[in-house]
C-alpha cells in the first residue's frame, strides 16, 4: 500500500510542477508494481508439492505418471511413521510448477519441530530442509533430507513453506502447501536375560479360596450333574462308566498379572539429570512390559504423562 501512496504523490507532485516526464516515471513505475503484483500472485498459486517419509532402506517414492490432487494422502494412519532409537528416516518433498509461466524463484523450507532442534537434539538432521530454487513450467525441485532418531518422542514433520516473490523484491508470497507427517520414535528396548516375573501357566497361577475364577486345567475331583451345567463340564469317562453324567470340578485360581506405573511427574526428576533420568525410567518401564509380555502373560501400564499426540491435534485445531 505504501508503494501506491507514493505513486500518488509524485502524481501529484507532476501535475504542480507540470512535469510530463516525472508523469510518465510516475506512470511507468505503477504499471511496474502491477504487473509484478500480478506475476508473484501466479507463480506461487501454481506450485504443488508432497512429501514421503519412509525408514532408510524401504522404497516409498511417488508415483510420476499419476501427479494429482488425488495422490494426496489424508488419512492419519498413511501419514504416520513408526521409527525406533538409531534408524535413520528419509524425508523427500517433491514441488512441481504446474503453470505454463517459469518461476524464477522460490524459497522452500520444510519445517521441522523445534523440540527437537535443541541442545538435547532428539533428532539429527542430514542435508538442508531450506533450499532455493528456479522452477521451469513443468519442472520439479526435489527437497531430499535424513533424520537420525536420537531419542524417543512423537515428532511433527512439515508442513513446507514457500515463499515466492518478483524480481524486484516488491511483493513477497507465501503460501503453505502439503499436511504435516508425524514421525513416531519408540523407546529403546533392553532385553532382560533369565528375567521370570510370571509363571508360565496358562490359565492362573494365584489358588483362591472362593470359586470366581476356575482353572479347567486342574481338575479337583467330579459330581453329578447339576442342571445348567456346560458341556465342556461333562467328564465323559466318569459318565461312560456309572452310566449316569457326572461334571468335573475344578479347582478356582486366577492370573495375577503385572501393571508397570510410569510416574512423570516434574517433582519426580532433579533438573540437573535431566532428561537422561526421564528417559531412563522409559527404558526401564518399557523393557520391563516387553519381558513380561513375551512370557504371555498379562500386561499393564500406567502413567501420568500427556499424549504428544493430542497436545499436537490440539495445536492444529487451534490453528486452524
Amino acid at each position: 500500500m505504501k508503494w501506491f501512496l507514493g505513486i500518488l504523490l509524485l502524481l501529484f507532485a507532476a501535475l504542480v510542477l507540470e512535469s510530463g516526464l516525472l508523469a510518465y516515471a510516475t506512470y511507468t513505475l505503477l504499471g511496474l508494481l502491477l504487473v509484478s503484483r500480478v506475476l508473484a500472485r501466479n507463480w506461487i498459486v501454481n506450485l504443488r508439492a508432497r512429501r514421503t517419509v519412509a525408514l532408510r532402506g524401504e522404497k516409498r517414492e511417488p508415483n510420476e505418471e499419476t501427479w494429482d490432487d488425488s495422490d494426496v494422502i489424508a488419512s492419519e494412519a498413511a501419514r504416520t511413521t513408526h521409527a525406533e532409537v538409531g534408524d535413520q528416516v528419509v524425508v523427500r518433498v517433491t514441488v512441481r510448477n504446474t503453470g505454463a509461466m517459469p518461476v524464477p524463484w522460490v524459497l522452500l523450507e520444510d519445517l521441522l519441530p523445534a523440540q527437537g532442534m535443541k541442545k538435547d537434539a532428539r533428532l539429527k538432521v542430514k542435508g538442508k530442509n531450506l533450499q532455493i530454487s528456479m522452477l521451469r513450467s513443468g519442472g520439479e525441485k526435489i527437497v531430499r533430507y535424513q533424520l537420525e532418531c536420537l531419542r524417543r518422542g512423537y515428532y511433527q514433520i512439515g508442513p513446507l513453506v514457500l515463499e515466492g516473490g518478483d524480481l524486484f523484491g516488491l511483493h513477497r508470497r507465501y503460501r503453505v502447501e502439503t499436511k504435516p507427517n508425524y514421525l513416531v520414535v519408540y523407546p529403546r528396548i533392553v532385553p532382560l536375560q533369565g528375567y521370570e516375573l510370571s509363571s508360565r501357566r496358562p490359565i492362573g497361577d494365584v489358588r483362591l479360596t472362593h470359586r470366581l475364577y476356575e482353572d479347567p486345567t486342574r481338575i479337583a475331583g467330579v459330581r453329578p450333574y447339576e442342571p445348567g451345567d456346560p458341556l465342556n463340564r461333562v467328564h465323559w469317562r466318569a459318565t461312560a462308566r456309572t452310566g449316569m453324567l457326572h461334571s468335573k470340578i475344578t479347582e478356582p485360581s486366577t492370573l495375577t498379572g503385572s501393571t508397570v506405573v510410569l510416574d512423570f511427574h516434574a517433582a519426580g526428576y532433579h533438573a540437573r539429570g535431566e532428561p537422561h533420568r526421564s528417559e531412563l525410567a522409559v527404558t526401564t518401564a518399557i523393557s520391563l512390559a516387553h519381558a513380561v509380555y513375551e512370557m504371555g502373560q498379562q500386561i499393564g501400564l500406567v502413567t501420568n504423562a500427556g499424549d504428544a499426540a493430542d497436545r499436537l491435534r490440539l495445536e492444529d485445531c487451534q490453528n486452524e
